[in-house]
């Protein structure tokens, strides 16, 4: 048997390792894209419930002139714009009130 001789080939072994971390990292990718998937609506759902438990409970603690002035200036026709929203904040800056 004769000797062999073996070329190393370091360009495609370059190429070749390369393409398989693209594929592992797109692979990665796939899985968290397919995972968000099944995850992101009971996610958002979730967190709309508890938003609307704690605007309920903030609503609460409102008098009802603060209520209809709110709903003014969100049905307001226009944007809702930065002096809206100081003009709504300036409103309600009133002592806090004490928990008993």
């Amino acid at each position: 048997m004769k000797h062999q001789q073996v070329v190393v080939d370091y360009w495609t072994m370059l190429k070749t390792s390369g393409m398989c971390i693209l594929l592992a990292i797109s692979g990665f990718v796939f899985l968290k894209m397919v995972q968000t998937i099944f995850w992101l609506p009971n996610h958002l759902k979730r967190n709309q419930e508890r938003l609307e438990a704690m605007a309920k409970q903030y609503g609460k603690d409102m008098n009802e002139d603060e209520k209809a002035e709110i709903e003014k200036i969100f049905n307001s026709e226009g944007p809702l714009t930065e002096e809206k929203l100081n003009q709504l904040l300036d409103s309600t800056k009133e002592e806090p009130k004490k928990q008993q």
